[in-house]
């Protein structure tokens, strides 16, 4: 089987995973939550998971991709077990010393952010994300053996966990003790509310770490010093540009209403639009964030063959035709996909093919990343991308106030355009690619013209959806016919052995 095949069997586990993991949250929990909760309750729980991209980030410390890069260019069994376990040992200590610092500040957290009278959410919340964050190593070693079908079973163990509990907890334990069952009150408290979130969610994350146990204690463990004094240059400039790419993809919607200068009701409401038409975007996201759980150990492992270069720049076509495929199939089929929001929100949705060219420049600027993180020069990386952020600071002040959330939304790929002309200008330099642009241009090119095309005929009923699946179809048909060769079996001429 070809190197491309291999990788996009890798993708479709990782996608289905992610897939099936986010549509059991976003239809059964959201639905769920927001009927049993009131408006205030559901705020609290948004509003603490609003800082879990932030200090799993800042917990991580880069140690992932860094665990990558050292561990594939071993050969040797013992040598790579000792990445895995200085890493691993890392991350426990950080996230131990994290938990330390939650039980030793958690009562001063809770009165910050407004909820003193329950400080134990603030400990559960900190066990989550310290759990969460120590697993990413265990999680990462499955993802460079290969083992996809292995890491979605266990992240979809996990939610079922955290879902099964919070029917449990929000649905059987009230009706059980309004049927007079009493002995539910040795473990239940109704007073005790939205912390049986958390209890759930730590739950499902305790379940991850059970599962991946044998992963932890089928190795030799042991810590090197000097290896980790490897490991952290290399890491740290990515913990500044996960920092980064968090104001990249949240700055729009954390300060819109405070700059769209509209009274507060109103802009609530186009906030709301926005973020409801950010999802629909989002369905792209998925599929980036699958293809990311695949190539980043698939390109690390390549880093020693005599074709790396060839594979990594035929896996970015790859990546583009699969990406404008989602993007073309998003627009031209926006009925179906709109379905996802309610018909007030749908008002916004000329926004979604800007946020699907974002989309599209994220994954290219992650394509972008591998010519610095197998160089070690990770630096780069995190210049790329306060770059970004310091584009997105500036457009959205200076466009949202002018045209509201189209201002966000240009803002955004404004960001990823210019952080992938400057990584693309920095690679020439340092790691040239030889990326096939005139057949990445062809692609992206006709990807507009069809559905530049489908948007000037604008057909109705049956005909939209035909027409739709054939603009689609075309696309799908001209990119098979272009690249068939790359993906048959055996394909000796991209051997990267």
């Amino acid at each position: 089987m070809s190197t491309l095949r291999s990788l996009l069997g890798q993708t479709a586990i990782y996608g289905v995973s992610s897939i099936v993991g986010r549509v059991m949250n976003f239809f059964i929990l959201t639905p769920f939550y927001t009927r049993i909760f009131e408006k205030v309750e559901y705020g609290a729980i948004t509003e603490l998971y609003a800082y879990v991209a932030f200090l799993l980030v800042l917990l991580t410390y880069g140690m992932e991709t860094a665990f990558f890069r050292f561990a594939s260019r071993e050969k040797d069994p013992s040598k790579q077990s000792l990445v895995f376990s200085t890493a691993a040992i890392s991350l426990l200590s950080t996230s131990t010393l994290f938990i330390a610092f939650i039980y030793l500040t958690g009562g001063n957290i809770a009165d910050a952010l407004g909820y003193a009278s329950n400080p134990e959410f603030i400990i559960l919340f900190g066990w989550i994300v310290a759990i969460d964050s120590f697993v990413t190593i265990p999680f990462a070693r499955l993802r460079l053996q290969n083992k996809a079908i292995r890491f979605a079973s266990v992240n979809l163990a996990s939610i079922v966990v955290n879902i099964l509990l919070n029917l449990f907890f929000f649905l059987y334990c009230p009706n059980a003790l309004e049927n007079g069952n009493d002995w539910i009150n040795r473990f239940y408290n109704p007073e005790f509310g939205i912390g049986y979130v958390f209890v759930a969610n730590l739950a499902g994350s305790l379940t991850k770490l059970l599962l991946l146990l044998p992963v932890l204690t089928g190795m030799k463990f042991g810590f090197s010093p000097k290896l980790f004094k490897e490991l952290l240059p290399y890491a740290i400039p990515l913990l500044v540009l996960g920092l980064a790419g968090i104001v990249n993809e949240t700055f729009d919607r954390a300060a819109f209403e405070s700059l769209s200068g509209l009274p507060e009701e109103e802009a609530a409401a186009q906030l709301g639009i926005y973020g409801a038409c950010y999802k629909v975007a989002m369905l792209l996201s998925i599929g980036i964030q699958a293809y990311r759980f695949a190539a980043e150990p698939f390109i690390f492992s390549l880093a020693k063959g005599n074709r790396s270069n060839q594979v990594q720049a035929d896996v970015m076509k790859f990546y583009f035709i699969v990406a404008l495929l989602i993007s073309m199939t998003l627009i031209c089929l926006d009925d179906i996909a709109l379905l996802l929001i309610g018909e007030e929100f749908r008002v916004g949705a000329q926004v979604i093919p800007i946020l699907l060219s974002a989309y599209i420049f994220y994954g290219v600027v992650f394509n972008l990343s591998f010519w610095y993180k197998l160089n070690d020069k990770t630096i780069y990386g995190a210049g790329i991308a306060i770059s970004g952020a310091l584009v997105t600071i500036g457009l959205n002040i200076w466009l949202v106030p002018k045209i509201g959330y189209f201002g966000s939304a240009w803002a955004t790929l404004a960001a990823y355009v210019i952080m992938t002309i400057i990584s693309y200008s920095l690679m020439r330099k340092h790691h040239p690619m030889p990326y096939d642009l005139a057949s990445i241009g062809q692609y992206v090119l006709l990807a507009a013209v069809l559905v530049t095309s489908f948007e000037f005929i604008d057909p109705q009923g049956w005909m939209k959806y035909t027409g739709g699946v054939g603009v689609i179809l075309l696309f799908t048909l001209f990119a098979f016919q272009k690249e068939k060769k790359l993906l048959k079996p055996n394909d000796n001429s991209r051997n990267h052995q």
